[in-house]
């Protein structure tokens, strides 16, 4: 079990929240409300992993990815270049991927969807201290 899923089983009192998925609004709604909340804290959202080719030529089906993502940068332990979050290519979001502490991208058209939920930095301390993590 990954310290994130430890950190939500273990705070009291939260409501369940709800899994808003590409049948309850638009994949572009989506990324940005994603993007939108990670500048708020963290966010836990689910999208698919691009396919992956061997050098046989077999493709292997990309598998789900299930990641906790912010862009609320005092959470972020490294900013690369010195400078905010990386910049975004057209399509796809660039989010840093606390459990991995490192930036992460993936492409808007594979999301599957998130949790209405998001962690503040406040949270994120108080449950990150409650944990043996």
């Amino acid at each position: 079990m990954s310290s994130w899923k430890d950190i939500r089983s273990k705070s009291l009192g939260l409501e369940e929240k709800k899994f808003i998925t590409t049948d309850d609004m638009s994949i572009e709604d989506m990324a940005k409300e994603i993007t939108r909340l990670m500048k708020l804290g963290i966010v836990h959202f689910v999208y698919k992993k691009k396919d992956k080719k061997t050098k046989t030529g077999t493709v292997i089906k990309g598998e789900e990815r299930e990641a906790w993502g912010t862009k609320f940068m005092e959470i972020v332990d490294h900013v690369p270049h010195g400078g905010d979050c990386p910049p975004k290519a057209v399509g796809y979001t660039t989010y840093f991927d606390c459990e991995k502490a490192g930036w992460r991208v993936y492409w808007d058209g594979r999301l599957i969807g998130y949790y209405d939920e998001v962690y503040t930095y406040s949270e994120f301390e108080r449950l990150s201290k409650s944990t043996d993590v």
